[in-house]
């Protein structure tokens, strides 16, 4: 099946899903054409294709400027997620603490923990600066190269692990 653009999320409300042939006969949502997998040793599966979230209208200064006390992570690295419920962490790579909206020093570690439907309730705002990055989504179906991107996010609550 052809791939196809498949808006998840509009206007802050759920409304498809990445699907494969399988998935939509059992589950009644059309094919999205997201059935995946590594080589032919491995039974396709729904996962990821380039997946990104669509710039918004702020920048970044507007972003840090409401920020008492929080943390900018400038570069992400692995991380995982529970399909069933949503539930992620992901490494911060480069991460600097946000004192009264300034970007101040340098963190050695954080670790982003929450889920996506929590999380995405939190996001009050999406920067204009868009970028992309090659990426790998592994699964129970193999290892598959991907595209991700999005542009700065603030996020007003999460937890975050790690030390200074």
């Amino acid at each position: 099946m052809a791939t196809q653009q498949t808006q998840l999320i509009k206007d802050g409300k759920l409304t498809s899903f990445m699907v494969d042939k399988m998935g939509g006969m059992k589950t009644g949502f059309e094919p999205t054409g997201s059935g995946r997998r590594q080589n032919y040793k491995f039974a396709p599966t729904s996962r990821m294709r380039n997946t990104f979230i669509e710039a918004g209208e702020h920048s970044l200064d507007d972003m840090l400027a409401g920020v008492e006390r929080g943390i900018y992570a400038k570069k992400m690295g692995g991380g995982s997620v529970q399909p069933g419920t949503g539930e992620f962490n992901f490494a911060v790579r480069e991460a600097y603490l946000i004192e009264n909206g300034k970007i101040t020093k340098p963190l050695k570690t954080a670790t982003l923990i929450s889920t996506g439907p929590k999380v995405l309730k939190e996001i009050s705002m999406v920067g204009k600066d868009m970028a992309l990055a090659p990426g790998m989504c592994g699964s129970v179906s193999g290892a598959v190269p991907t595209t991700v991107g999005q542009p700065s996010l603030k996020v007003d609550n999460i937890l975050v692990g790690g030390g200074n």
